[in-house]
């Protein structure tokens, strides 16, 4: 514990309650780390979630946009929608293109004004979401008659938290939450 950047003494006698984890997870196998074990079970997520939309024809990515749009009303647009969806936006347009050619969606200038377009879906993109949402509750059904209300809630409390702790990420001054965790040689640079 002795050596770390940044540490108040609160968070020591924290890590100090959960030292024998904190000096295990150096030692163990990369497969047993947390960061492992959320990236295999969004894989084995996408992947059954790819497969009930394959058979409406939709992708993962495709269904986001879709919903995306949906919640969004007709004030959204291709670039909104490739960061909503963790794409680059030339791959959104190719996306788009291709919802629009199978009228999935249209869209129209913006009602700001400018050279900004506005997707909105059509009744048969509504219909697709609409399809495509019940295969994906039926798979989070799935999971929470095997996890059981409490931790079912409790997991989906705990991804929050990390997804809120993660989303503080890098600040200007190329810091981060973590980094007091760090040795103090490896914090430099």
């Amino acid at each position: 514990m002795r050596g770390m950047v940044g540490v108040s003494a609160g968070e020591t006698a924290l890590m100090a309650d959960h030292l024998e984890l904190l000096e295990d997870l150096d030692q163990r196998d990369i497969s047993s780390h947390l960061l492992s074990k959320i990236k295999h079970a969004q894989l084995l997520c996408r992947a059954a979630l790819e497969e009930e939309l394959d058979r409406l024809g939709l992708t993962v990515t495709q269904f986001l946009a879709l919903a995306f749009i949906d919640e969004h009303g007709a004030e959204i647009s291709s670039a909104e929608l490739a960061r909503r969806s963790y794409v680059s936006p030339q791959a959104m347009m190719t996306i788009v293109a291709r919802m629009e050619a199978a009228k999935l969606i249209t869209r129209a200038p913006a009602s700001c004004g400018g050279r900004t377009l506005c997707v909105t879906l059509t009744a048969e993109g509504q219909r697709l979401l609409e399809r495509g949402r019940v295969h994906a509750v039926a798979i989070e059904r799935y999971l929470l008659e095997l996890l059981g209300d409490d931790a079912f809630r409790q997991f989906l409390a705990s991804l929050d938290a990390i997804t809120f702790a993660l989303g503080q990420g890098t600040t200007v001054k190329r810091t981060t939450p973590w980094q007091k965790y760090l040795p103090p040689d490896e914090t430099a640079g």
